[in-house]
Order: structure tokens, then C-alpha cells, then sequence
């Protein structure tokens, strides 16, 4: 009768077992082809597998999912003076950024700072790679497959991130792409901690279905919080949060000025764009004042342009012909920023 019990429980462990493995390679599988039909490359099924292979997923709800074939990078890279010719003696730029780089925020008229720059200067095409709410790391993610996609690539980047940085802490529920957390110290209850979180890293390397789910899960937790502080810079941010969202900042600004200098591209601008004094305020303690530490940590360590427009008395003053919001501008303060930029410009 014993004998015949853990039989049975044997069985039915097995059973569970083979259930839930049949179950998680199911929903690996699904999950590959949900993504493959969002980036329409047959290299998804590659990710795990293939170390040249990196998907992204920026926004889950709105399909923005990003796959990166890292070994067309280093040939694009290798091949980089085929792409860096000067055609016409047209110097091209690009810009990144966010919404206040896309511009046409404050009415279809308002244009954008890029745009002003290039329709102003004969010599100047400024390529616009601005999108709304995104951050430095997913700029990173546009040049990377523009440097790969493009048959030409600029003298120059125009890198215009700052206000849309604390996405990686918003409400207070991180996001790590970089793994910035995973550092060893002398207290064993971190040491297992930290542990835990380099296993978690292993397995999302490997599953695009854990990769879905924690995004899934974060996301969810993000709009919870949200529904009961109604506040987009949720008030129990620390001073440690917004030291990691500049950190994470300047490590995806300082890859992307990396991989700038290795394609052979001359210049590379960090700009601070304006936005109204009241919100200047509201963030300079809390954020500026780590994000300028991060632009100065670049200045010093790559060598790089900074153009700090955020000082500039001119937005202080009769902010309602200028702001539309708190960041976001209109025509004549585009003009304002092209104008400063274009007289900074030194692309040759």
C-alpha cells in the first residue's frame, strides 16, 4: 500500500513537472512569434541563442519593441568610412530626444528646434530622430539601428535628453535596463540579494516570455501607484532614485558618444533644453542637479560639446508666448533655441 502511495505521488509530481515545462516552452514559443511579427525579423527566434541578437521592449502596449542585430552594428562600424563621406558639402546632423525634440507639441505650427536649424541653413540637414516620451536608452537603441540601416551617417548628434529621464523610476518602480544595481559590498543579506538579481538577469537573457511578463508586471505596478498618488513625479522618490535615473542617463549617453566616435562622427552636442521656471524649480533639486553632475562626468571623460540653453534669461521671461506646458514650446521659442544652437555650431 506504501509502495503503491509514492508511486502515485511520483506520478503525479512528474505529471506537474512535465506540465509546467511543456507550459513555459508554450508560452516561450508564443512569445517569440508575438514578437517576430511586431519587428518582422526571423532573428527573434534567434534571441538566447544567437549573443548578437538584443530585443528592446520599450513599450509593451504600443508595440515598441526594438531587435538589434549587434554583429550589422560592428560591420557598420567597420565599414564606416563608406559612410561618412560628405555629399554636396552638406554637413548632417542628427537629433535625439524627446517630444521637445520632435517638436509640433504646442499646435501643428509650432515646428521643432531640428527643423528650424536645417530650413535656416542651406549648408545643414538636421535629421529629426525625436519621439515622443522616450529617453536616452532608447535613443541609443535609434542610433544603433540607424548606423546600421543608413547609407550615410552625420558630422554631427545633437543629444537633447533630460526631462524624460525619471522614466526609469516613475512612480517609483525601476527599470534597469543597464543593470546599473548589480555591485558586491561586504553585507551577506545584499550579496544574496544581488545574487538573486544577476540569476534574474540570466533568465531574461535567455526568455523573451520573462521579458514579456516583467514588463507586464512593472507597467502594471506603475499605473496602480499612479491611480492612488494622481501624481506623475510620485512624492516618495528619494534623492537615490533620481541619482540612479541620472546614472542610468549618463551610461546610455556615454555608449551612444562611444559608438558616435567609433563610426568616424566629428561632433557630439549634449544639450539641456529650457523649460518654464516654475518646473526649473520643481526639478532642480530633485534631478538637475544629478543630471548636470552626469553631462559634467561626459564633458570630462569623452570630451564632448555641452549646450546648456536651461540658463538662458530669454525663457524666463513672458512664458506664455514660449511654454504650452511645463517642458513643450511654441513657434517662437523653437526659433529661440534653433537660433542659440545654430550660433554654438561648429561642424566643419
Amino acid at each position: 500500500m506504501t509502495k503503491s502511495y509514492e508511486t502515485s505521488f511520483i506520478k503525479k509530481i512528474t505529471f506537474i513537472i512535465l506540465i509546467l515545462i511543456i507550459s513555459f516552452f508554450s508560452a516561450e514559443l508564443l512569445s517569440r512569434i508575438f514578437i517576430f511579427f511586431i519587428v518582422k525579423d526571423y532573428k527573434t527566434f534567434q534571441y538566447g541563442f544567437n549573443n548578437n541578437i538584443k530585443i528592446d521592449i520599450n513599450h509593451l502596449i504600443k508595440f515598441k519593441i526594438n531587435l538589434i542585430d549587434l554583429r550589422k552594428l560592428n560591420l557598420a562600424i567597420n565599414n564606416k568610412e563608406n559612410k561618412t563621406k560628405k555629399t554636396n558639402s552638406v554637413n548632417s546632423i542628427w537629433a535625439f530626444g524627446g517630444s521637445t525634440t520632435k517638436g509640433n507639441f504646442c499646435g501643428d505650427n509650432a515646428s521643432s528646434w531640428p527643423q528650424i536649424i536645417s530650413d535656416n541653413n542651406k549648408n545643414i540637414d538636421v535629421l529629426n530622430f525625436g519621439q515622443n516620451g522616450i529617453d536616452s536608452y532608447a535613443s541609443l537603441q535609434i542610433l544603433q539601428k540607424k548606423s546600421i540601416s543608413e547609407k550615410n551617417l552625420p558630422q554631427s548628434i545633437f543629444w537633447a535628453h533630460k526631462f524624460n529621464e525619471i522614466n526609469v523610476i516613475y512612480q517609483g518602480v525601476k527599470k534597469d535596463p543597464n543593470n546599473l544595481r548589480l555591485n558586491f559590498n561586504n553585507n551577506e543579506k545584499r550579496k544574496l540579494y544581488f545574487k538573486i538579481l544577476q540569476l534574474e538577469k540570466t533568465v531574461e537573457k535567455y526568455s523573451l516570455f520573462y521579458k514579456i511578463l516583467k514588463n507586464v508586471i512593472i507597467t502594471s505596478n506603475r499605473k496602480i501607484i499612479r491611480n492612488f498618488t494622481n501624481e506623475h513625479i510620485n512624492p516618495n522618490l528619494k534623492k537615490e532614485d533620481f541619482v540612479f535615473a541620472a546614472k542610468n542617463y549618463e551610461f546610455n549617453t556615454s555608449k551612444a558618444i562611444v559608438l558616435a566616435k567609433k563610426l568616424g562622427i566629428k561632433n557630439f552636442y549634449i544639450i539641456s533644453l529650457p523649460s518654464t521656471k516654475k518646473f526649473e524649480d520643481q526639478m532642480k533639486d530633485k534631478f538637475f542637479t544629478h543630471y548636470y553632475a552626469s553631462v559634467q562626468n561626459l564633458i570630462n571623460n569623452h570630451k564632448v560639446k555641452f549646450i546648456d540653453l536651461s540658463q538662458k534669461e530669454i525663457f524666463l521671461k513672458d512664458q506664455n508666448s514660449l511654454f504650452c506646458d511645463e517642458t513643450h514650446k511654441t513657434l517662437k521659442a523653437n526659433i529661440l533655441v534653433a537660433n542659440f544652437i545654430n550660433s554654438l555650431l561648429k561642424v566643419k
